[in-house]
């Protein structure tokens, strides 16, 4: 068996996180992490990710907390690092 590209290795994985809701992309990347609806975060933290995320994304992701006791995001756009479509 030949070695795989590790760029083919890469348009696989991409592929499949591409299938993933934000919920299961949250459970697939941390251990036994709590969902948290936005209306139950604290106002300061709200603002906090929708300055980073957008109003529109935040809607369409998935807040978890996790056993740290720290909020982490994921949203159907995996590489979020500024405002999209406010």
């Amino acid at each position: 068996m030949e070695p795989l590209d590790p760029n083919v290795v890469d348009e696989m994985a991409k592929e499949f996180l591409e299938t993933l809701t934000p919920m299961e992309m949250g459970f697939l990347m941390h251990d036994d992490p709590q969902p948290v609806f936005l209306q139950e975060l604290d106002s300061d933290t709200q603002r906090k990710y929708r300055s980073k995320y957008g109003t529109k994304n935040l809607r369409r992701g998935q807040f978890f907390r996790l056993k740290s006791g720290s909020i982490t995001f994921f949203s159907h756009e995996h590489n979020l690092k500024f405002k999209l479509d406010n």
